[in-house]
This record gives structure tokens, sequence and C-alpha cells, in this order.
């Protein structure tokens, strides 16, 4: 569940010290196909994130969660996943409590390795997240149309 150790290192870095955050998962479904040969699975949660008596500003503590939605789970709406919801409590001198609500879906899966734990088939197998950072399209390489005429495509112009 590496979307919800990301998301506590998130408050841990930038919000508050640990004294002051509780972050859980709840609520946890495990898809999977049945058969013989498996290939993986998806996990689906809610991360709870509980912040008590913050010295922080509830729109700032959002642009932190907009920004690592914004990175880490861009592909939110093809998950069918509902936006992020929360409740914030305002304290005495500046200070707040704030619970907020995320779901989160991550895929698992099988990777070929040599010292794997699972075995299928006669081959070793590591289960590993699917969990990573969203790619940056202008840090992509150009798209290269290899072996092709310039007759193969149409004009962009």
């Amino acid at each position: 569940m590496k979307a919800l150790q990301s998301l506590t290192e998130l408050f841990a870095r930038h919000i508050t010290d640990t004294a002051n955050l509780e972050v859980w998962a709840e609520d946890g479904d495990l898809a999977c196909a049945q058969g013989l040969v498996v290939d993986g699975f998806d996990v689906a949660y809610t991360v709870n994130i509980n912040l008590s008596a913050v010295e922080v500003k509830p729109h700032v503590l959002m642009m932190h969660l907009v920004c690592w939605l914004n990175e880490f789970d861009v592909d939110r709406s093809e998950k069918g996943l509902p936006p992020p919801s929360f409740a914030v409590q305002l304290l005495d001198k500046g200070l707040c409590d704030i619970k907020l609500k995320v779901d989160i879906q991550e895929n698992y899966l099988l990777q070929e390795s040599a010292s794997g734990s699972w075995r299928q088939d006669g081959t070793l197998f590591d289960c590993v997240s699917g969990f990573e950072k969203a790619a940056i399209e202008s840090e992509l390489p150009p798209i290269e149309f290899i072996h092709a005429h310039e007759t193969d495509f149409p004009s962009c112009s």
C-alpha cells in the first residue's frame, strides 16, 4: 500500500509532526481474477488522515493534497474514484483539526524474478506495486516512427 505510505510521508514532511498526525486505511477491497494463472490484483481502500491542533490553513493543506493527486493519482476519474472529502474544526490561536478521506486504488503485478516468492509454471515471481509517480509530458522522449514511409501517415498541418 504505497499510496498510503506516500500520503503519510507527505503530511509528516510538509504539514505537521507525527504527534499530531494519524493516517490509516479502512474499508479495503481486494479484487482479483480466479484461475490457475494469476497475474496480479487490485486493492481499493479509503485513506483517513486526521490532523489535530495543527497550525496550517485548511486551503494550504488541500493544495498539498491536490499537488500529490496531480503527481501520483492523475487517473482517478478513470478508476471511478470520488473526490477527497474533508471536515475542519477551527480552534483558538490559529490552530485547527482537519480530517480528510481519500479513496485509493492500487494495482499489484507479478514480475518475473530469479529470487521470487511465488512459483507459477516453473517460473519465480515477485509481487510488486504499480504505484508510481505519473509521467510528466515534457519529460517524455519524443515519439519516433520506425520503418515508416512519409505517405503512411496523414500530414500534421
